[in-house]
């Protein structure tokens, strides 16, 4: 079976989540607090499935009142939660930096490695050909 990827291209949200309560006193609306769209993504995948929420909790452990929670946005999934559900559906999470400024790329990539190899051997660690 092939893995399929979920890439995270940003996971933080443009204002966390307040509370639903305050949220009204403050005079937010539904669509103010919209879900993540890797939330919303989690829905699609339990449906596509055919699984109810019960369901989905039976067969990944995952109570369904917090995979109900983080559907609607009401709760933000900390990333091994999101690991967990993707997974159970057959897909790996990918982070891809926004821009190339965001990686270190080091000039002479394989000198590196060769010299953590060496230290990894000189210690008795592991040995690496």
């Amino acid at each position: 079976m092939s893995t399929r990827v979920a890439q995270i291209s940003e996971y933080t949200t443009e204002r966390p989540y307040i509370g639903e309560a305050v949220a009204r006193l403050m005079g937010h609306t539904a669509e103010d607090q919209k879900a993540h769209p890797l939330c919303q993504q989690i829905r699609a995948l339990r449906r596509a499935a055919g699984l109810t929420l019960t369901a989905f909790e039976d067969r990944s452990d995952i109570p369904a009142v917090v995979c109900g929670a983080y559907e609607r946005g009401d709760r933000q999934p900390p990333l091994n939660k999101l690991d967990a559900i993707f997974d159970f559906f057959g897909y790996r999470l990918v982070a891809i930096p926004k821009d190339a400024d965001a990686t270190r790329i080091p000039s002479d990539m394989v000198a590196e490695l060769r010299a953590i190899a060496d230290q990894l051997e000189a210690t008795g660690t592991s040995s690496v050909s």
